[in-house]
């Protein structure tokens, strides 16, 4: 069987499998409820909520019934394309899919975190045991004068070194954004 033809016979398969769906008990179906089977495969109501929660806002505003069938249509055929992949999966896909992983295990930490915070004493209590004796480390204030040219720079520097102020030679002279803030780069 050719490879387009195994998929839409795989996808009419998965289809027909997911019609038990419709008659769930009164109970409904759960995340792990099966939707349909792709050459043993399965799609789940999870799954399907996920890829929903995925969608672009416009698409996630329409009736769940409305989204169904669509979004089970592009799961069978994932599901089925992914079946029919031979070989190792390239590095960039290998990779990104390790960094996705990252990704939602951190957002679940942080929401975790988040959803049971650390009171404020605590926090500056370990803040203090950390750091509170810490010698403050060397501090640097940078400032810049920005000009057209370099001989217009060299002039600006013998006016500073001749005894000017900084901050208002910045004010006046610099064609930079930190001019008017007296040179002063934060």
């Amino acid at each position: 069987m050719h490879k387009p033809f195994k998929l839409l016979a795989t996808a009419a398969v998965a289809t027909v499998l997911a019609l038990p769906l419709a008659a769930q008990d009164d109970a409904g179906p759960k995340a792990d409820t099966v939707v349909a089977t792709v050459n043993g495969t399965d799609i789940t109501v999870g799954h399907m909520i996920v890829a929903r929660a995925a969608l672009p806002p416009q698409y996630q505003e329409l009736p769940d019934d409305v989204l169904f069938t669509g979004i089970l249509d592009q799961l069978i055929q994932q599901a089925a394309l992914a079946d029919t992949f031979e070989g190792d999966l390239p590095a960039r896909v290998t990779l990104s899919l390790e960094n996705e992983k990252r990704s939602l295990t951190a957002g679940e930490v942080i929401e975790k975190m988040m959803a049971d915070p650390l009171p404020e004493a605590d926090v500056q209590a370990a803040y203090d045991e950390q750091f509170g004796s810490a010698e403050p480390g060397q501090e640097f204030n940078a400032s810049h004068i920005l000009v057209e040219t370099e001989e217009e720079a060299r002039e600006i520097m013998e006016t500073v070194k001749g005894g000017a102020d900084f901050a208002e030679t910045a004010k006046e002279k610099s064609t930079g954004p930190s001019g008017p803030g007296g040179g002063s780069l934060g």
